[in-house]
C-alpha cells in the first residue's frame, strides 16, 4: 500500500495492495493524535468514516475522524470525500478493525455532503482549505448514542472570546505506529489554541502540536473534533498541518462561522 500526506489533507488514503512495507518510510514523528493515549470511552460520539472508492474493499480506502452531532449526522472535513460518496462510520473504539467484519461490524452506511462553498487552498494560507466542513448523512437511525450525548456545536463567534492558551482536545482515528502499522483506533490528547488563534483567524483555529505542549493530529485526524477540554463542545474541527512531520501548527475549521452553523443546520433541520 502507499499512504500519500499533503500538508492541507491530514486524511488517509491507503490504495493498492503492494505491502505494508512502504510505510516504514514515513518519518518516526508521523503518528495520529502525537503524544496522546487511547480515548477509553470519553467521547463515544467521534467515529472513524472510511470510503472505497471503487467500492471494493481490496482496492484501497480513504479515512478521515469524525463527530457524531446527532444520530444521523455526521461532521468531517470537507477535502476528506467527494460529494455523493458512499461513506461508512463506526463509532467504536477500534472503528476501523470492526469494518472488516461480517457486514462491517457495527457500522453504518451513509452519504458525503461536503460544504459547496469549500475552497482549496484559499484564504491566504498556504495549503488551508476555505469552509474544510462535510456532513455524512447516515441511513435509517444511523448511530444514536446513550443519553443522546452528541458533539455540541458552539455558539456563533463564541471563539473569538477564548483566552489565551485555551485547553482542547484533539482526537481522531489516524495512525498511531508505523511499524507494524497501526491506525483506526480513537485516540485523544490535550493540546492548546494559540495565543490569537481565536480572535485572530477568523476561518481556523491554531492549535499547538510542540511536542512538550500536548498533542497534535496527522493522517486519518481530519475532521476530528477540537473539544473544549472537559466539554463535548466542538469549538474546531481539525483541517490541515503546515508541516509534512506533523510537527509545525495544526489549524482547524473553527465551527463557531456563520457558514459552518448553517451548513450544519441544515441538515439537523432536514
Amino acid at each position: 500500500m502507499t499512504i500519500f500526506k499533503r500538508a492541507a489533507a491530514r486524511r488517509l488514503a491507503l490504495l493498492g495492495i503492494v505491502g505494508l512495507v512502504a510505510v516504514g518510510a514515513l518519518a518516526a514523528s508521523a503518528l495520529a493524535v502525537l503524544n496522546g493515549s487511547p480515548d477509553n470511552g470519553r467521547h463515544p460520539y467521534v467515529g472513524v468514516a472510511v470510503w472505497f472508492p471503487t467500492g471494493n474493499p481490496a482496492d484501497g480506502f480513504e479515512l478521515c475522524s469524525g463527530s457524531l452531532v446527532s444520530a444521523t449526522v455526521f461532521v468531517t472535513a470537507a477535502h476528506c470525500f467527494p460529494e455523493g460518496a458512499a461513506v461508512f462510520v463506526d463509532t467504536d473504539e477500534s472503528g476501523f478493525a470492526d469494518l472488516h467484519q461480517p457486514n462491517f461490524g457495527h457500522a453504518v452506511p451513509g452519504i458525503a455532503h461536503p460544504d459547496p462553498n469549500w475552497q482549496l487552498g484559499a484564504h491566504g494560507l498556504a495549503g488551508a482549505d476555505r469552509n474544510d466542513i462535510a456532513v455524512v448523512q447516515l441511513a435509517g437511525a444511523g448511530l444514536p448514542q446513550p443519553g443522546n450525548r452528541y458533539a455540541q456545536l458552539p455558539a456563533l463567534g463564541s471563539n473569538n472570546s477564548l483566552p489565551a492558551n485555551q485547553p482542547v482536545e484533539i482526537v481522531g482515528y489516524g495512525i498511531q505506529t508505523q511499524s507494524p502499522l497501526t491506525f483506526g483506533t480513537r485516540f485523544d490528547a490535550p493540546a492548546k489554541v494559540i495565543p490569537g488563534g481565536g480572535s485572530v483567524g477568523d476561518e481556523f483555529l491554531k492549535i499547538s502540536s510542540s511536542p512538550g505542549q500536548g498533542g497534535a493530529t496527522c493522517n486519518g485526524d481530519s475532521g476530528g473534533p477540537d473539544l473544549k477540554a472537559g466539554t463535548d463542545l466542538m469549538l474546531a474541527i481539525s483541517s490541515y498541518g503546515a508541516s509534512a512531520t506533523c510537527k509545525a501548527v495544526d489549524y482547524s475549521q473553527r465551527m463557531d462561522t456563520a457558514e459552518a452553523l448553517g451548513f450544519v443546520s441544515q441538515y439537523l433541520n432536514d
